[in-house]
Order: structure tokens, then sequence, then C-alpha cells
């Protein structure tokens, strides 16, 4: 990106939510921009042609804006959901659902009306079940592969992102992944697990990489990479659904692609921005268990 001559650098920082700022000064005065990282620092770019004017907006903003906000006290938690991963809670929570429901082979009202069985989903259309069964897991295994490898992928992606967002794209790659995975697999299949979220997950990060990269070699080695995760982790063992791994890593990447494209990745910066994510996801999540449970 740095080196496209159409391109100008017009602010960089070493942290991220600084230039997410930045780049949401240009976003209300419709000025196109992006933001990549290179050299050890985060940069901000804009056209050619906009040079100026993006220079002179960011630095009325920060004439208007010196020493506002004011630093946060050393007790202040209002930027938690956007400065500090979420994880565990949510790690807790998979935990939790899996004490309360047993286990796959011994069945129970949980696997019963969570999981994701395709002849349910589409002759009842029970839809709820794509988000349901991304939280329900055949034995401790199972779960603790899940928890492990997603809990490392979900804290480099919030931390990109914030808390509320990530965990939000995170349950929409996974629904999306099963939702598509449902559709061509056709009646007479059943499958449960976080995994489709975990691929989910891979394809963000690779989504939001490959939307800062510029040459189609860079573009393909992003690519390559996450398609080498799905291979070396996602394809193995007796009970492993492929087309779910593989779904959820292709939703994943096209929600990371247009996160960046789009520039909402911007808004991150903002608190009440990831607390209105996080509420969004937690709704979907309750709503599909309280449509599970009551059907």
């Amino acid at each position: 990106m740095e080196r496209d001559a159409a391109w100008r650098i017009v602010a960089q920082a070493p942290g991220q939510r600084q230039i997410l700022l930045w780049a949401l000064v240009l976003s209300a005065v419709e000025i196109g921009h992006r933001v990549v990282f290179a050299r050890h620092h985060w940069q901000l770019l804009v056209a050619i042609e906009d040079e100026a004017a993006a220079q002179q907006e960011l630095a009325a903003y920060e004439a208007e804006n010196h020493d506002w906000p004011p630093m946060p006290a050393a007790d202040d938690d209002s930027l938690f959901l956007v400065e500090r991963p979420v994880v565990i809670p949510v790690v807790g929570g998979l935990l939790a659902i899996h004490v309360l429901s047993g286990t796959w082979r011994q069945g129970g009202d949980w696997f019963t009306n969570g999981a994701a069985t395709t002849t349910s989903i589409l002759e009842q259309h029970q839809w709820w079940r794509v988000i349901t069964a991304l939280t329900l897991h055949a034995d401790v295994l199972h779960l603790l592969g899940n928890v492990v490898i997603g809990g490392v992928l979900a804290y480099f992606l919030c931390r990109l992102t914030g808390s509320g967002f990530g965990w939000l794209l995170i349950l929409l790659a996974g629904g999306l992944g099963n939702a598509v995975n449902v559709l061509l697999r056709g009646s007479g299949f059943e499958s449960v697990g976080f995994s489709t979220a975990v691929f989910g997950t891979v394809g963000i990060l690779a989504g939001l990489r490959v939307a800062r990269l510029t040459s189609a070699q860079d573009v393909l080695v992003g690519a390559g990479g996450a398609l080498s995760l799905l291979a070396l982790l996602g394809s193995e063992g007796e009970r492993t659904d492929l087309g779910a791994h593989l779904w959820g890593l292709v939703a994943g990447f096209l929600l990371g692609l247009v996160v960046a494209r789009t520039g909402m990745l911007c808004w991150a910066v903002l608190p009440r921005w990831q607390v209105t994510a996080a509420v969004v996801g937690l709704m979907l999540l309750v709503g599909a268990w309280w449509l599970a449970l009551i059907n």
C-alpha cells in the first residue's frame, strides 16, 4: 500500500486505536481512506487528490479536541470491551452449557432441540439450530479442543475489533457456516460444536488482513494461510465435519473483508458500539436457545 503512488500517508501511530479514531474523522466528512499496518506502525492513507483536505480535517479535529477526552482513571472500565479482550467469560459459558446439556450420546432436550439437525432445519424451518449447535459438544475432548484453539484466536481477533464486535462476528460466522453446510448437506445429517465458529474466526482474521494487502501474491499468501490451517486442524478425525469448517472459514473471510472494506472497524474505538454489538450477539444466542427449548 505504501508503495502505491496513488495513495499518501496522512497519519501514523504505533497503536491502532488512535488511527481508527482519525479514520472515523475522515469517514464523517466522506473522505475515502485505508488503514494499514507497515513498518511497526498503523498508517492512515488517502487518495493523492484528497491529501490536503484530509490533513486539514485531521488538524482541525486535533485543534478542537486538544486534551479531550480526559484520560480515564486507572479503575475506569468504560473501555473494557474495546481494549481488554473478553475470552474467559465466553469459555466459561461454553463449559456451563456442556455441563447442563450432558453429552451427545446421552441425548436430552438440549441436544434434541439444539443440535444442527438438517431434517429439522430444512423441513421444520428450525433455523435457530445453526446458532445453538455452536454451543453444544459431543464430549469433553471435543469441547477442550475448541475452547483452547478458539480462545486463542478469539483473543487476537478481539484485540483488533474489540470484544463486543469481535464475538458478534464470530457468532455470525459460525451461524452462517452452519447454515450453508445444512443447505448443501440436505436431510439426514446432524452436527454440533463450536469448531465452525473457530474456523470462522480464522476466516475473519484472514479477511481483515487480505483487505489491507495490495499485490495478488500477498493476497494469495494470506488466503493460503487460512486454507492451510483448515487442512491442518479441520480435516482430521472420525466425526470431523469438514463442510462446516470450510463454510465457517468462508463466511468469516467474507465478513472480515466487508468489515475492512466498509470502514466498520473504525467504530471499534467507541465503547457504545462495542456494548451494542455485545448485546446484539447475546440476544441472538439467548433468543436461539429460547426458541429451541420451547419447541
